[in-house]
Parts: C-alpha cells; sequence; structure tokens
C-alpha cells in the first residue's frame, strides 16, 4: 500500500512538473528533463550528491580490490528501475524470478563494459572508472549521458534512469583474460588439449573415419554456450526444452551448411561466425566435435544479443551421416 500512494504521490509531482514545463514551449528538452529529475530527487533522495555533469549520486562504496582504470574492462552486476519503481533491467536471476521476467533466453550474469572506447554509457564511466573490486553505486543516470560518445547518439529518447551496481572483476588485457579462461576451461574438462591455433579449440568427440568433405551441403546440429555452461542457441527440439529456450515457432531441423575447403566462403555462404566454420572444416559425415574459440573468431567487441562482447563461445557439432 505504501508503494501504491508513493507512486501515486511521485505521479502528481511529475504532473504539475510537466504542466509547468508546457507553459515554455521553449524550454529544451535537457532543461526539461532536469526540471523533473530535480523534482524526483528533492522527494525521493534529498541526501543525494548532484554532480557538475547532472548525475545524481545517491550511495558509493568505492571498494577494496584492484581499481578499474580508463581502457581496462571491468564486469559488472547491475539492476536498472524507472523514476516510478519499475524494474528495467537486472543481471540477478533471482531478482528476476521474484519479479516474474526471469527467462531461460536470457543471460544473467556480470557483464563488460570496456573503459575510454566510447562504447559505454559517459554516464556509467563517470561512475565506474576509479571504482575498485567490490565498489558498488547507486545513481541517476540523465538522459544526455546515456550516449557513447559515438556519431548518431540521440539521448532525447532515453529517461531517467536509477542504476544500482557491482564491480566484480577488472580486465587489463582483454586478449590474455580470454585465452587464460579458455585455457583453465580446458584444463578441466579436456586435460590435454591444446589450441590448434591462437584462441581455437577443437577436438573430434567421435570420428566417423569418413571421406573428406569438398564443396557440399550437409546437415549440421548444434549446440551453442557460454563457459559458465548458459545454452544460448541449439537446433535440437529435446536440448532445447530441457534448458527452457524452447521455440515453437523454431522448426528445429538439422541446419543446411554448405562446405567448402576456404574458410572466408563458408562464413559468407553460411552467414555463421568463423569458429564455427573453422571447426566444420575438419569434420565430415557422421563425425561429433566440440569446439571453443575466442571472440575473434565469434562476435568480436560488439557481441550480438544476448551473447556479450568478448566472449568465448563452445559448440557441441554433429554431422548428419550422407544420406
Amino acid at each position: 500500500m505504501i508503494n501504491i500512494l508513493n507512486r501515486i504521490t511521485w505521479v502528481a509531482i511529475m504532473a504539475l512538473v510537466l504542466c509547468s514545463c508546457a507553459e515554455d514551449k521553449n524550454e529544451s528538452d535537457r532543461s526539461i528533463q532536469e526540471r523533473i529529475l530535480d523534482a524526483y530527487i528533492k522527494e525521493k533522495f534529498p541526501q543525494a550528491k548532484k554532480l557538475e555533469s547532472g548525475l545524481v549520486m545517491i550511495d558509493f562504496q568505492q571498494g577494496s580490490g584492484e581499481e578499474l582504470e580508463r581502457r581496462d574492462g571491468g564486469y559488472f552486476e547491475y539492476t536498472t528501475q524507472s523514476l516510478s519503481g519499475d524494474y528495467i533491467e537486472t543481471t540477478d536471476e533471482e531478482l528476476a524470478k521474484q519479479l516474474g521476467s526471469f527467462s531461460n533466453s536470457n543471460y544473467y550474469g556480470p557483464v563488460l563494459y570496456e573503459m575510454g572506447y566510447k562504447t559505454t554509457y559517459k554516464g556509467l564511466e563517470e561512475v565506474m572508472i576509479g571504482m575498485k573490486i567490490g565498489g558498488k553505486a547507486k545513481f541517476i543516470l540523465p538522459p544526455w549521458l546515456s550516449v557513447t560518445g559515438s556519431n548518431g547518439d540521440r539521448w532525447e529518447e532515453s529517461a531517467n534512469l536509477i542504476y544500482e551496481i557491482e564491480l566484480k572483476e577488472v580486465i587489463n588485457n582483454i586478449d590474455n583474460w580470454e585465452a587464460d579462461t579458455m585455457r583453465r576451461y580446458a584444463a578441466i574438462h579436456y586435460p590435454g588439449l591444446d589450441t590448434l591455433s591462437s584462441h581455437f579449440y577443437f577436438k573430434k568427440l567421435h570420428d566417423a573415419k569418413a571421406d573428406s568433405l569438398e564443396s557440399e551441403t550437409v546437415q549440421v546440429r548444434y549446440i551453442g554456450r557460454l563457459l559458465d555452461g548458459w545454452v544460448f542457441d541449439t537446433n535440437i527440439a529435446d536440448t532445447a526444452k530441457k534448458y527452457g529456450i524452447y521455440d515453437t515457432e523454431n522448426d528445429y531441423n538439422a541446419l543446411d551448411f554448405k562446405h567448402s575447403n576456404d574458410i572466408e566462403t563458408m562464413e559468407q555462404d553460411n552467414s555463421m561466425v568463423r569458429g564455427f566454420c573453422m571447426a566444420l572444416k575438419d569434420m565430415s559425415y557422421g563425425d561429433k566435435a566440440f569446439t571453443m574459440f575466442g571472440s575473434k573468431y565469434g562476435y568480436d567487441y560488439t557481441g550480438k544479443d544476448p551473447i556479450g562482447p568478448y566472449q568465448p563461445l563452445i559448440f557441441w557439432l554433429y554431422i548428419e551421416p550422407k544420406q
């Protein structure tokens, strides 16, 4: 009941602010947003500190571990809310379940942010740089700080958001971090397995001893997962059901894959990431294999929803026997 009353009070305040803003049609978008924000913090967080940039710091604990500096990468847990109290995003699986927004198709866990490369919101960098592992912050990010500095950023379509973040890990060299992470995974799950080339692992789990493939189309079954075990994609119906990602709109047929002896040709013909093609290049009918590769053979520094940037990938692969 208290939450409902708080929300009603907040809506009433916003209505007054917006009506006041409407009286001056020449007022800038930023000025309007600032007035909304000022009214909100006066009501909800009167002790909060408003920084020169317009960011509002509600609480800040620097942490005691390694410090995150410019040009570093940082893995953060985070939750965002609207000013009315509605949750927008969270990396916390338990919270998502409590809110009823949990989905097996979403990834829950720390997310990587790069500092100083214009890929992270300016406002987030303002808070994140200088934090130490274990550090936490709660703040309001105004729309004009929800930009990366890249051409084409439009903050006018954004809104004030309440962020709660925690720094879990600092990455000084992402390339080395990926290599070390995959090396540790291989040592635990496939002792003795080494890279065939930089950031690329491959192991046949079953060799059907079939003839080598030429330029022909084969049918491929696959399971894609991250190193923490989360399955993000598969074309095997039973596996999709097991991991809660089954979609009735998918047909779960084998993938028609145009094989070639040239990796670039396979990438172009199949619109698949390079690591996937590199593994299939050395397989034939009836073969099963495991492959693990770094982001330079996957989705690189951009990621592709729901895969984050600089994310090593694992695939289990099976080429169906020739009909």
